[in-house]
């Protein structure tokens, strides 16, 4: 009988113990608590340079006639370009296509498309660091031979320079946004646990292609504007009581 009894204090103590335990861990885990929050800023800079794609395209009765005269007109181009003081660093090929014209038959007609010419086009991406000149350039070349442009985008020579001002920023603004959030819970916010920059930043280009002005047309007016640079962070803060 007393063996019986020791037996089951024992017991009792093995399971007041265990519960003990369980209740520490789960403590442990209760006071694991955290908020998540994005933060952003933006930081706004002139752009330094511009680059624009500029593209001509010829046509011809075989591909090689096309081609030379593409040759001819693009060679105008680049002496232009050059002209206006462009570098020969910022003038780079950027796509060059050889594509078949075909004829339409009649309808009804057993006779199938038949190759009548071709086209060739070739576009020149342009990088101009004088924004002054921007616009004269594209009138010298449009009257060189250009006629199509696809878009004009701007940047900045040191981007990075630019976001590591809005990085702090960022950070500042995920630890505002935690705070409310904290003391809507009735918490604080102790110590950053993680942080993390999402991919991004760079100013998106303008890519929407134009066809461009003939060349008794008023000077083309270029706006260089501001770019507008951000950097979004995700914080996760601890909270405390």
């Amino acid at each position: 009988m007393r063996y019986f009894r020791l037996a089951c204090a024992a017991a009792f103590l093995l399971a007041s113990a265990g519960l003990a335990a369980a209740q520490t861990r789960f403590l442990d885990i209760s006071q694991d608590r955290w908020v998540e929050v994005t933060g952003e800023a933006s930081v706004k800079a002139p752009p330094d340079f511009a680059m624009v794609t500029l593209g001509v395209t010829t046509t011809g009765k075989d591909a090689r006639e096309a081609m030379s005269a593409n040759a001819s007109a693009v060679n105008a181009l680049i002496t232009a370009i050059k002209g206006e003081g462009v570098a020969a660093a910022d003038i780079q090929t950027s796509e060059l296509s050889i594509t078949p014209t075909f004829s339409i038959p009649p309808q009804g007609s057993p006779k199938p498309p038949a190759i009548i010419g071709y086209n060739v086009s070739d576009r020149v991406t342009v990088t101009a660091r004088d924004l002054s000149r921007l616009g004269g350039l594209i009138d010298k070349a449009v009257a060189a031979g250009a006629n199509s442009t696809y878009g004009i985008s701007f940047g900045e020579n040191d981007p990075s320079a630019l976001l590591d001002k809005a990085r702090p920023l960022a950070v500042a603004d995920a630890k505002r946004k935690a705070e409310i959030y904290a003391n809507a819970g009735g918490a604080r916010v102790g110590r950053l646990m993680e942080l993390s920059e999402q991919a991004g930043g760079q100013p998106v280009p303008f890519a929407r292609r134009a066809y461009a002005q003939s060349a008794g047309a008023a000077p083309t007016p270029i706006e260089a504007g501001e770019d507008r640079l951000t950097v979004t962070v995700t914080a996760r803060f601890e909270l405390t009581q």
